[in-house]
């Protein structure tokens, strides 16, 4: 049996620690680097589409609902007292006002989303359809407002013809459209979310296994070179030990916790943000019924039961609104005033049911409409705020680990040259 002279033994010995010390130190800066490449994509790229495209299918259910309650803008049915002013049941400048800044979120919305090869076709085709949706619904508005003496509760046939093409534009062309975009956006965010929680695990893997055999060499060698060469301890050897498993025991939970965060992150913030972003559409596509219903008489079933189909739905979104209670209160709250508009307009007293639909006062619909949208809004906000810690938090775990391998594997690296040269030296 050949025995390998001392001499070629150290050599041997110390070439497959370098060698693993390295590979470790490969493995290090290649799982981290990913890591953060992982965290960026997710929390600089695929979120902020994801949170875009919700914006802008919100923007458009909002947008149509505007429009119909530009339908019920006039004057009271009811003739002026002598020597008085018709009485204005509704100007329409809130609405106009909130369309205008809907349009410019939109246009918001669809730059951020501009520029990426898998939404450029709905994107164009979002521009163009606007493009449409604007020229229907300003006629619209211009036949309904155009009138000497507009009676609230009452547009033109004309007014209403051109709003119905409108919204059939919106929701046949233009939602599907958002739609699909907020799919798309979402499908990136869960994938991005999948190969950021697989790569940081994997490398913590990785990381474990080089580590531990690069441990266990170094150890082994430490007990070898005890007994063949008559040494309690090499200290070079020992620093290049504590080294490498200072990498290992906290690079590893470096990378699982991070991995954790951003599952968190997504499936507790953004999440629960994309179902709080239904509810919103949802409540938008709901006050669209309702100035619809209201002005549209002959459309009055059809349009109930539209509205019903969507507060079923809003419920459903918002079952798991237990820790807000102010979107309970609040949608109570906006059925309640749904339901006296209701009881108005079918006893006939459309002057009045026009200023329970347009009022912004408490337990008139534009108040209770908003006060519903705004604790919304805050649920949304909370979500998209634990999403954002979470990446805070993932990359606090990732942080300083671009510098720490390099600087504790590097040394170790030489600690292994300077360990084993003495023990050369003495075949010298």
């Amino acid at each position: 049996m050949t025995t390998i002279a001392a001499p070629g033994r150290l050599r041997l010995q110390a070439g497959a620690a370098l060698l693993l010390v390295a590979a470790l130190l490969a493995a290090a800066l290649s799982a981290f680097a990913t890591a953060r490449a992982d965290l960026h994509q997710l929390a600089a790229v695929s979120e902020p589409r994801a949170a875009a495209a919700a914006d802008l299918h919100r923007m458009l259910a909002d947008l149509d609902a505007q429009h119909a309650d530009s339908l019920v803008v006039g004057y009271s049915s009811a003739p002026p007292a002598d020597g008085s002013a018709p009485v204005l049941v509704d100007d329409g400048v809130l609405a106009a006002l909130t369309a205008q800044a809907d349009r410019r979120e939109l246009a918001a919305d669809l730059t951020m989303l501009a520029g990426s090869a898998e939404s450029d076709a709905d994107v164009q085709a979002l521009i163009e359809g606007l493009g449409t949706y604007d020229s229907l619904s300003g006629t619209e508005e211009f036949s309904t407002t155009s009138q000497d003496a507009p009676v609230a509760g009452r547009p033109p046939a004309l007014a209403l013809d051109y709003y119905g093409q409108a919204e059939g534009l919106l929701q046949q062309t233009l939602l599907p459209r958002a739609q699909a975009l907020l799919t798309s956006a979402g499908d990136r965010v869960a994938a991005d979310r999948a190969t950021a929680v697989n790569d940081g695990r994997r490398g913590a893997l990785l990381l474990a296994v080089v580590g531990v055999l690069a441990l266990a060499l170094l150890v082994w060698w430490q007990l070898d070179l005890a007994r063949r060469h008559r040494r309690i301890l090499n200290p070079a050897l020992l620093a290049a030990t504590v080294g490498v498993l200072a990498v290992v025991l906290a690079g590893g939970p470096a990378l699982l916790g991070a991995a954790s965060e951003v599952d968190g992150a997504v499936k507790q913030g953004y999440a629960r943000f994309a179902v709080v972003a239904e509810a919103r559409v949802a409540a938008a596509d709901a006050e669209a019924a309702q100035s619809h219903w209201l002005v549209d008489s002959a459309y009055r079933p059809s349009l109930q039961a539209q509205f019903d189909q969507l507060t079923v739905r809003l419920r459903g979104l918002t079952a798991d609104a237990a820790g807000s209670p102010g979107v309970a209160r609040t949608q109570r709250e906006y059925l309640a005033a749904d339901a006296r508009l209701r009881q108005l307009a079918e006893a006939g007293q459309l002057d009045r049911a026009a200023a329970q639909l347009t009022g912004v006062t408490r337990g008139q619909l534009a108040f209770a409409y908003y006060d519903f949208s705004r604790q919304l809004g805050l649920l949304a906000d909370s979500s998209a705020a634990r999403f954002d810690t979470g990446m805070s938090a993932a990359d606090d775990d990732l942080s300083g680990w671009a510098a720490i391998p390099p600087a504790l594997l590097g040394a170790a690296l030489l600690l292994v040259i300077v360990g084993v040269r003495p023990r050369l030296a003495e075949f010298a």
